[in-house]
């Protein structure tokens, strides 16, 4: 049996065995957020599955509610235990035990934020490598470490190819969305019909960003070589 298939199993005994509907959804809802953590390479917990509910508006289940559920819990811990995440490096900070069951959770739940962060940091870096013409490093030095006062300025030297330019204006045409049967919903991307999200806000924001910073560099590029 692959890790999938029990995986699958697993949820399916769980979802047998609960017979409050209200833990079956919160069950379901659970999944579905795992799913997409797993597949972006991200930290399975509960404070990120209570993330990902609010971002769905789907009103919970929060992560306390999670940690309260037995039922719940093992499915997370059981599908936490089969992640493969990049490994930092072998020398390890042994964290301190914190008595206090609330500070403690406090505290993994910023250590959760933290990994995310990072987790969302290497996605747009492997993104940004994908698109010919843009300087990464530059980039990421500009925008992730401290900027000198002096140097506050766009890199003269960067340039979206016109085609790529030409792709990011058609994808926030509404027009040319819809002709493919698909649109924006709160900032997402989805299917008209299935309403299967394509992108999710923190995408669109993304190719947004992008699209916004090239614009002001040839504005600037612009300006510096008629000047």
């Amino acid at each position: 049996m692959t890790t999938t298939e029990s995986q699958d199993a697993l949820f399916a005994r769980l979802l047998e065995e609960s017979s409050n509907p209200r833990q079956k959804d919160s069950l379901s809802k659970v999944k579905k957020a795992i799913d997409y953590l797993d597949g972006q390479r991200m930290k399975i917990s509960a404070g990120a599955i209570e993330r990902y509910c609010i971002d769905h508006e789907w009103g919970g289940p929060k992560a306390q509610s999670i940690r309260n559920s037995k039922l719940l819990t093992h499915y997370v811990k059981a599908r936490a235990a089969g992640q493969r995440l990049e490994v930092g490096g072998k020398n390890t900070i042994k964290k301190p035990l914190i008595p206090d069951e609330t500070l403690r959770a406090y505290v993994q739940l910023l250590e959760d934020e933290r990994d995310q962060a990072i987790a969302s940091r290497r996605r747009i870096e492997r993104g940004l490598r994908n698109l010919p013409g843009i300087p990464v490093d530059e980039i990421i030095r500009s925008g992730f470490g401290q900027q000198n006062p002096v140097e506050d300025k766009l890199p003269t030297a960067f340039r979206l190819p016109s085609m790529a330019r030409e792709a990011l204006n058609i994808f926030f045409d509404e027009n040319a969305l819809e002709s493919v049967g698909l649109q924006f919903y709160k900032d997402r991307v989805r299917h008209k019909i299935t309403f299967n999200v394509l992108l999710q806000k923190h995408h669109v924001a993304a190719l947004r960003e992008l699209l916004q910073f090239t614009d002001k560099g040839s504005s600037v590029n612009k300006v510096v070589h008629e000047g």
